[in-house]
């Protein structure tokens, strides 16, 4: 009998499309920053057409407080089959003002994440002895950090949102760990007509033993009435997305999400995000 080893990457964290509406996620910086209340909440069905598939929410909150302080909160749920994980924050970010028109902000967040895992649902094959075979139930603590230019044309973002490699069970020799993620971001905005602009964007993620990815994101804007985008995931998916802005207060986003290899043993692979927001000035 002759084994070939096989090399497998998957997806740790979840990855989203409308990602520029809800960077507070992943770079506590972003608290405070753009309102004086802002509430954020997106839901993704990744996959519509498979069981058990990936089913993320988001809810972030925050204030923009005195003296330069942002402070809030951001939670992320991830069903996928059997592991269920929620990874919650406390953000809380300083500004420092550069001139008239640019802002810097520096970002912490502490937490972590609480992790089940439920085999129950699992398929038996043979009665061999497993120690890996039982349910997981775990907290593990983290603690992020993230910087954020703003300037009325452009921005960028650096941040690493879990700055340490931890182990999910220290129980037993097993190799599913919460790996260090870090995300690199920025974009432009160029002025046609006094009420039409172009919008680059992209955000770039760089995760250990697992192949980087890049969003490439080109959005058209109309008097801040309404955005139509197109964005390219690098060796992923394509998408197309819109944004309402009801008001100065509420906006509303959708996406769909098309992977390259869009059937899969017969199955549409299609991917829906909706994304609400709130704020007050």
């Amino acid at each position: 009998m002759i084994y070939f080893p096989v090399l497998i990457f998957g997806q740790q964290e979840s990855y989203y499309s409308l990602y520029f509406e809800n960077m507070q996620v992943i770079n506590p910086a972003f608290a405070g920053s753009e309102s004086k209340n802002e509430f954020t909440l997106l839901n993704r069905n990744q996959w519509a057409g498979l069981s058990d598939s990936p089913q993320i929410m988001t809810l972030s909150y925050s204030y923009k407080a005195k003296k330069n302080i942002g402070i809030g909160f951001s939670v992320v749920s991830d069903k996928v089959f059997i592991e269920n994980q929620t990874f919650a924050y406390v953000d809380v970010s300083y500004r420092l003002k550069i001139n008239d028109k640019t802002d810097f902000y520096f970002g912490l967040k502490a937490g972590g994440n609480f992790y089940k895992s439920n085999v129950t649902d699992l398929t038996i094959y043979n009665d061999q002895f497993d120690p890996l075979w039982r349910n997981f139930d775990s907290f593990n603590p983290n603690v992020g950090a993230g910087l954020y230019l703003k300037n009325p044309r452009f921005w960028f973002s650096f941040s690493i949102p879990r700055l340490f490699l931890i182990r999910r069970d220290r129980e037993i020799n097993v190799g599913s760990k919460d790996r260090i993620h870090t995300y690199l971001a920025a974009g432009y905005k160029f002025n046609l007509t006094e009420k039409i602009s172009v919008e680059p964007n992209l955000i770039y993620r760089k995760i250990k033993a697992i192949p980087s990815t890049m969003d490439l994101t080109l959005n058209l804007n109309y008097d801040n009435a309404f955005e139509v985008g197109y964005s390219h995931r690098t060796n992923s998916s394509n998408s197309n997305l819109i944004i309402f802005h009801l008001s100065n207060e509420v906006s509303v986003g959708l996406c769909y999400d098309r992977p390259f290899l869009n059937r899969l043993g017969g199955i549409d692979l299609k991917t829906y995000e909706i994304l609400i927001r709130l704020k007050t000035n």
